[in-house]
């Protein structure tokens, strides 16, 4: 996993992107414990979709430190949902606010206990502040 943060001035601020988000957590990746999330899209470009693993799911927690993958013992703020083989964005007008760290991990399914990462590399970028 390879998750890059740049500075964004003139718009939220930060930019997130992670170019093979999975069940391994990308924790705190604004650095910041405090913010909002304004932009989220999951580029899921590089797989094909199929009968056992259609979409993705893109968790994401207002927390420092999460448990992600193997259990998924983190419950997830909010969920997103990408078909496989398209780019999925999200716009949160107002941003959706987090105040203990922004943390996320990408898994095949919306169950709770998912912990499977997804076969294609899927790319997720955050626009926050």
């Amino acid at each position: 996993m390879s998750v890059k943060t740049a500075s964004l001035t003139n718009l939220a601020g930060k930019l997130v992107v992670d170019i093979d988000s999975d069940t391994t957590e990308a924790e705190d990746v604004t650095g910041a414990t405090t913010g909002k999330a304004y932009i989220v899209e999951i580029d899921a470009t590089a797989g094909s979709p199929t009968t056992s693993e259609p979409a993705c799911y893109v968790k994401i927690a207002n927390a420092q430190s999460v448990t992600g993958g193997g259990g998924s013992s983190t419950i997830p703020t909010i969920t997103f949902y990408a078909p496989i083989g398209v780019v999925t964005t999200y716009v949160i007008s107002n941003g959706w606010e987090f105040d203990d760290g922004l943390s996320f991990w990408c898994v095949t399914t919306a169950a709770l206990s998912g912990d499977i990462s997804p076969t294609a590399d899927i790319k997720v970028s955050i626009v926050s502040s």
